[in-house]
C-alpha cells in the first residue's frame, strides 16, 4: 500500500511542536489549576465551620467556570494553530491566490474545505476529527452560551451536564431542553480527550510530512517502517479529496 503524500511546506516544520504545546498546556496549566480548586473544595468540605459550606458551594461554581474557560482556551489554541498552518501552506502552495483573507474569515466548515483544497485530503478523514468537531461546538458554547452549538453538544455529549434525579412534577418544573450552558460541568477527562485529539492530529500530520520527504535519511526510513506497522490509521487519498 502506497502511503499518502502531500507537498511539504515550511508550515509543516513550524507545526512540529504543536502537539507538545497543547499537551503541555493541559499537563502544566490546566491540570494543576483544576487540582488546586478541587483540593480547596475538599478542604472546605472537611471544615466544621458552617460558613465554609457556603464557601464550598461558591468554589464549586468557580471550578465549573474554570473548566468552561479551559474548554474555550483549548479550542482557541487549536483554532489558531490550524489557521496559522493553513496560512503557511497557502503561502507556499498558492502564493498568487487570496487565501489569507479566506482563512482569516472562514468558519469551521470552510476551514475544513480549505484544508482539503491545500492538502489533498479531507480533515474529516483524520481519526481525531470527531473530537475536533465537538471541540468547535464546545468553544462556541463556552464563548457565546446557549445556541445551536449548545444544542448539538447536548445531543452529542450529554455527559457535559450533570445528571440530576427528577423530582415529582408537583415539586419541580421539568428541566429545560436542551439544558443551558450555565449548567454545563465539563468532566476533566473530556478536556484531556480533546487535548489528546489535537495532539494526535498534529502527529498524524507529521507522519504524512515524513512520508512525503522525497529523499529520506536511513534513520527516518527505519523509523517509518516501524511506525507503519504500529499505526492504527494510514492516510489514504480518494479521488474526491483533490480539489
Amino acid at each position: 500500500m502506497t502511503p499518502f503524500r502531500w507537498k511539504n511546506c515550511f508550515a509543516d516544520v513550524q507545526a512540529s511542536q504543536h502537539d507538545l504545546t497543547i499537551q503541555s498546556y493541559f499537563d502544566d496549566v490546566i491540570s494543576p489549576a483544576l487540582a488546586t480548586l478541587e483540593a480547596r473544595i475538599a478542604e472546605l468540605g472537611r471544615s466544621d465551620d458552617p460558613g465554609d459550606r457556603f464557601a464550598q458551594s461558591d468554589m464549586e461554581d468557580v471550578l465549573r467556570e474554570a473548566k468552561l474557560a479551559f474548554g474555550l482556551s483549548i479550542q482557541s489554541i487549536w483554532e489558531r494553530q490550524l489557521r496559522g498552518y493553513l496560512s503557511g501552506c497557502a503561502r507556499d502552495l498558492r502564493p498568487d491566490e487570496p487565501f489569507a483573507a479566506k482563512i482569516e474569515k472562514a468558519v469551521w466548515d470552510k476551514l475544513c474545505k480549505i484544508f482539503r483544497t491545500l492538502r489533498g485530503i479531507r480533515l474529516e478523514a483524520f481519526p481525531a476529527f470527531a473530537a475536533l468537531d465537538m471541540l468547535h461546538h464546545l468553544g462556541n458554547a463556552c464563548r457565546h452560551g446557549d445556541g445551536d452549538s449548545a444544542i448539538k453538544l447536548a445531543n452529542l455529549c450529554p455527559d457535559l451536564w450533570p445528571t440530576v434525579p427528577p423530582l415529582p412534577p408537583e415539586f419541580d418544573p421539568p428541566p429545560p431542553s436542551p439544558p443551558p450552558v450555565a449548567a454545563m460541568d465539563i468532566p476533566v477527562e473530556r478536556l484531556a480527550w480533546l487535548v489528546a485529539a489535537i495532539a494526535q492530529f498534529w502527529r498524524d500530520a507529521e507522519y504524512i510530512y515524513n512520508e512525503s520527504i522525497e529523499t529520506k535519511h536511513p534513520s527516518l526510513e527505519a523509523h517509518l517502517v516501524r511506525e507503519r506497522a504500529e499505526r492504527h490509521w494510514t492516510p489514504q487519498a480518494h479521488a474526491d479529496d483533490v480539489a
